[in-house]
């Protein structure tokens, strides 16, 4: 029987909006617009309700392609979270942003302790074998 998804949204200034989708044991993180300094706390908090959830959930996937700006603040919420999830056993796959995110993420190499993907689409598991 699946359980039912679960929606947040949260408003961090008029600059960052944060969506958290959870289904099952996997959660959607969406950022879009502007992650820095001033806005970090809110993403902090949207992963914080992810862990204090029932379900438990252990599949974390961060949407990037909806942040237009992202600074060192931003970057290092990345790390920590990555680091969280390494410590509690789950697991964070972070969908890979527009140019200058790339790019911030290529020049500080944090690309390089990061599961990136380009489309959360391809988490998904391939299709059975028994298929054809």
């Amino acid at each position: 029987m699946s359980q039912p998804a679960h929606d947040e949204r949260t408003e961090a200034s008029d600059f960052l909006e944060v969506e958290a989708r959870t289904r099952r044991r996997t959660a959607l993180v969406e950022l879009r617009g502007e992650l820095d300094i001033a806005s970090v706390s809110v993403v902090a908090e949207a992963f914080k309700n992810l862990a204090s959830d029932a379900d438990g959930g252990r599949h974390v996937v961060l949407d990037l392609r909806g942040l237009t700006f992202m600074d060192a603040g931003g970057v290092q919420e990345l790390i920590r979270q990555n680091d969280y999830a390494r410590q509690n056993r789950h697991n964070l796959a972070v969908v890979r942003g527009r140019k200058a995110i790339q790019r911030l993420l290529q020049l500080t190499a944090v690309e390089e302790v990061l599961v990136m993907v380009d489309d959360p689409e391809d988490l998904a598991p391939p299709p059975s074998a028994a298929a054809g």
